[in-house]
């Protein structure tokens, strides 16, 4: 009886032992990767106040930039338009500057379900060679633009703002991922633009063909040229030559099927 007792009391603290075990390996799996520390000598450039949704029908956060951010949250509406003239001034000034630029991240994906933004995004995402960033900084930091609103007579100022740290090409510079802003002067909203790097690893190995941003997206050149002439929003615009590619690998292959998200239900209507 005692050898039974014995035995029985080994099993269930071998059962006790592995479940804790397993526990163990699933809790490290799940827990996000350490935060890198901030680069020395750097600071936040970009701060925005966060305005948090009530409703289901938008994002969870909207952010605008602290400098011109008004002192409560925009509505749906209000939000969707200002997104609109902030993309149609944004391409058409690039466009004028001959500045190399394309869709990228959430905007990107909604371009590729209808050609317009998602109902519940906040805000724009693009990209940009970093040579351009470079060209933006020197000649064109901090200029004001005036540009009007898409079928109205009334317009509006843009502000083209580049982070003082786009220079420093480092995953370890946390706080500064966005390399310059489009911001809209009238209630801060803004678009998010980061520049993309060639890997000069590969100068060791090989053709230069790895690119990746400082906030730790990595591309083949063959991904993103030769970029593709498209329309968004009524607005011609610019994307990767393998946008779905790139879109499964940063949000999963049912980012490309799932047809219902977010209380949406999608569609491709081509």
């Amino acid at each position: 009886m005692n050898v039974y007792r014995r035995g029985s009391r080994i099993w269930f603290l071998s059962v006790c032992v592995f479940v804790v075990i397993i526990l163990l390996f699933y809790l490290k799996q799940q827990s996000p990767p350490p935060t890198l520390e901030p680069l020395p000598g750097t600071y936040q450039y970009f701060r925005e106040r966060d305005f948090y949704s009530k409703t289901h029908k938008l994002g969870a956060v909207s952010h605008c930039d602290t400098r011109f951010a008004l002192d409560h949250a925009l509505g749906n509406d209000e939000i969707r338009s200002t997104l609109k003239g902030l993309l149609a001034s944004y391409a058409t000034t690039m466009r004028e500057l001959d500045t190399e630029t394309w869709l990228a991240h959430g905007t990107l994906l909604g371009w590729y379900w209808n050609r317009k933004l998602m109902p519940w995004d906040t805000d724009i995402d693009v990209q940009m060679p970093a040579k351009d960033i470079a060209k933006l900084a020197v000649e064109y930091n901090m200029t004001e633009f005036v540009y009007p609103l898409p079928k109205t007579k009334s317009s509006r100022r843009y502000l083209l703002d580049i982070n003082p740290h786009y220079s420093i090409v480092s995953f370890r510079d946390v706080a500064n991922k966005i390399d310059g802003r489009w911001i809209d002067q009238t209630n801060g909203k803004f678009i998010d633009i980061t520049a993309i790097h060639l890997d000069e690893v590969d100068l060791v190995s090989g053709p230069l063909t790895a690119m990746f941003c400082k906030d730790g997206h990595r591309y083949e050149k063959q991904d993103i040229y030769p970029l593709e002439q498209s329309d968004f929003e009524g607005v011609e615009v610019k994307v990767p030559a393998k946008s779905d590619k790139i879109l499964r690998e940063e949000y999963g292959a049912r980012s490309l099927t799932n047809t219902r998200f977010h209380w949406y239900e999608l569609f491709r209507p081509f």
